[in-house]
């Protein structure tokens, strides 16, 4: 749609100081998917190190319906959605993080979930907030759906940016950017990734790829050498986008088809890792424009790769589980495999980081928390019991856990 060069100049201006201000969000809010980065890592040093099924759980609460998207916490207040069956309603959840008492359910929408595979949900986006509205994205048999609503579940707007259509279904999280919110609407259909403007919903940028590109994958911001960059997975393609107009700066062959899992960025590289039709990874060096499948990419591998789990880059090491519960310990910079074993059991969840400590979720709801270097030393290991497919949250020194019936908030 058409900018005036006074709107472009104001966009880019809130840009520049996007990812500072991501940077140093408070160290209490957990607002979107892998947290305040975006990278899976806390901004604290504690969180809890023992609990049980009865043991150091400050509340559950049940939630009606199905979802898979991931808890997200803004001050007092946790935040997930969920898809309910019997009326075909999609619904997003605000919950007291003192009691657990569920403050409000807010119906967004309803009607037919579309096509999706037989473990993904009508609610398997993970919301995400900028401290005054929430924003979560659905699907339909019609199209994807965008909406926002204040602190208080009031709907303030709702958008279709495009038809959506997946065998798989949808799964790709909002990315909070300057004024806007960046949705992935990567598909079997009509390709698109869209920026709309946090306050009103109207569209800022669209970026349409030559061909279809299929991810359900979130896409994750970083900055190079003092420019912002969004980082993306599509059909046998790694790219870099403008966040602030949409434009394509830079692409990589590979490493494959399907992406489910959040790329990683680090020590001036992309590692993205992709699960279909075969588990292979590459890293991309940053700083190149175009075609830069000759020029940057370090290095390529297919061993032991996720698809749906997302990778953990925390200082010196890529730490790695794939969805059969198989974790390695990468050096990034040279793609050089440190440790492997089948450490664990299958998972859907993704590590996340709090200090040098790592803790990973198990889809039978157990937690394996390990030190941050090679050699998957345990620390510790626990279990909630229940079935459970989503990544946990942290903030104020809590776990943010959601089950497959229910929310729980582990504290010590």
């Amino acid at each position: 749609m058409p900018k005036s060069h006074l709107h472009i100049k104001a966009l880019l201006a809130a840009g520049a100081l996007a990812l500072l201000n991501l940077n140093t969000a408070s160290a209490d809010d957990w607002p979107a998917w892998r947290g305040p980065k975006g990278n899976g890592i806390s901004m604290e040093s504690e969180a809890p190190m023992k609990w049980s099924a009865s043991e150091n759980i400050a509340w559950r609460t049940e939630i009606p319906g199905r979802g898979r998207s991931s808890p997200i916490v803004s001050g007092d207040r946790v935040f997930v959605t969920t898809g309910v069956e019997d009326d075909q309603s999609r619904r997003v959840i605000c919950i007291s993080r003192t009691d657990g008492k569920i403050l409000w359910s807010q119906s967004v929408h309803s009607g037919p979930g579309g096509k999706m595979h037989q473990d993904n949900t009508m609610a398997s986006s993970t919301p995400a907030t900028d401290g005054e509205r929430v924003f979560a994205a659905f699907v339909d048999d019609q199209g994807m759906k965008v909406v926002a609503l204040d602190m208080d579940g009031k709907l303030l707007w709702t958008v279709t940016p495009g038809t959506y259509y997946s065998n798989h279904g949808f799964a790709a999280s909002p990315v909070i950017y300057g004024d806007g919110v960046i949705i992935n609407g990567h598909q079997d259909g009509t390709a698109f990734v869209v920026m709309l403007n946090r306050k009103t919903g109207d569209e800022i940028w669209r970026y349409t790829p030559a061909v279809n590109q299929r991810s359900f994958s979130t896409p994750v911001l970083t900055q190079y050498e003092g420019s912002d960059q969004l980082i993306l997975t599509g059909s046998q393609q790694t790219l870099g986008l403008n966040p602030a107009t949409g434009e394509k700066l830079w692409s990589a062959s590979g490493p494959t088809e399907k992406f489910v899992c959040t790329p990683s960025v680090g020590h001036g590289m992309v590692f993205s890792f992709g699960g279909s039709p075969d588990k292979k990874s590459l890293a991309v060096k940053l700083g190149g424009a175009g075609d830069v499948s000759e020029t940057h990419v370090v290095w390529r591998s297919e061993r032991a790769m996720p698809y749906v789990p997302s990778p953990l880059l925390v200082g010196d090491y890529l730490h790695i589980v794939n969805d059969l519960g198989v974790y390695t310990c990468i050096e990034p910079v040279t793609g050089k495999v440190l440790h492997t074993a089948r450490a664990l059991g299958s998972t859907y969840s993704s590590p996340i980081a709090v200090g040098d400590r790592i803790y990973m979720f198990e889809d039978t709801g157990k937690c394996t928390i390990f030190e941050n270097r090679p050699g998957f030393h345990v620390l510790a290991k626990n279990s909630i019991d229940e079935e459970m497919y989503t990544t946990p949250a942290i903030s104020n020194g809590q776990l943010f856990v959601r089950t497959t019936t229910a929310m729980l908030c582990i504290s010590e």
